[in-house]
C-alpha cells in the first residue's frame, strides 16, 4: 500500500507545480478575486507538503523467517532500514480487535520486534482475513497468534 501512496503522491505533487507554474506565469486564472486564488493554491500546497509527509513517510516492509532467524526489512522511499534477530527473542504476533472511524470491528495482526518496532502485518474489517494471516506467521515461526484489543496494549 506505500507504493500506492508514493505513486499517487508523485503524481499529485507533479500536477500541483505544474498548475502553480502556469498560475505564476499567467498571472492568476482570473475567476475569482486574487486573495482567493492564492489561498486556494496555498490549500493545495498545505495538503499536497502533508500528504507528501505522510506518504512518503510510510514504508514498505518485508518480514522473512529462515534457519531460525527473521529478518524485517523496512523500505522507505529514498533510505531502507534491516533488523535480524533469532526467532528466540520476537515476541508472538497479536492479533488486535478494535474498531474504526465508524464504530465497526476492525483487526490488525501486529509483530513486535526486539528493538521495539511494532509491524502491522495484516489490517482488514474481516477477522478471519487477519486471523489468517496472523497464523501463517504463527505457523512460519513456531508460535501461536494471542488475541487482545488496543485498549488492553498500549499502541
Amino acid at each position: 500500500m506505500a507504493v500506492a501512496g508514493w505513486v499517487f503522491m508523485a503524481i499529485w505533487t507533479g500536477f500541483l507545480c505544474l498548475f502553480t507554474y502556469i498560475f505564476m506565469r499567467d498571472g492568476g486564472f482570473r475567476q475569482y478575486d486574487p486573495a482567493v486564488e492564492w489561498a486556494i493554491l496555498g490549500l493545495f500546497w498545505l495538503f499536497g507538503l502533508g500528504g507528501c509527509s505522510y506518504f512518503f513517510g510510510t514504508p514498505r516492509f518485508r518480514m522473512t523467517v529462515v534457519n531460525g532467524q527473521v529478518t524485517v526489512n523496512e523500505r522507505w522511499l529514498l533510505r531502507r532500514s534491516t533488523e535480524t534477530f533469532s526467532l528466540k527473542v520476537m515476541a508472538d504476533p497479536v492479533v488486535i480487535r478494535d474498531k474504526d472511524s465508524e464504530g465497526d470491528p476492525y483487526f490488525r495482526c501486529r509483530a513486535i520486534t526486539p528493538s521495539g518496532r511494532r509491524i502491522i502485518v495484516s489490517e482488514s474489517n474481516d477477522e478471519e482475513t487477519v486471523r489468517n494471516a496472523c497464523q501463517r506467521l504463527s505457523d512460519a515461526i513456531g508460535r501461536r497468534p494471542r488475541s487482545g484489543s488496543d485498549r488492553d496494549e498500549a499502541g
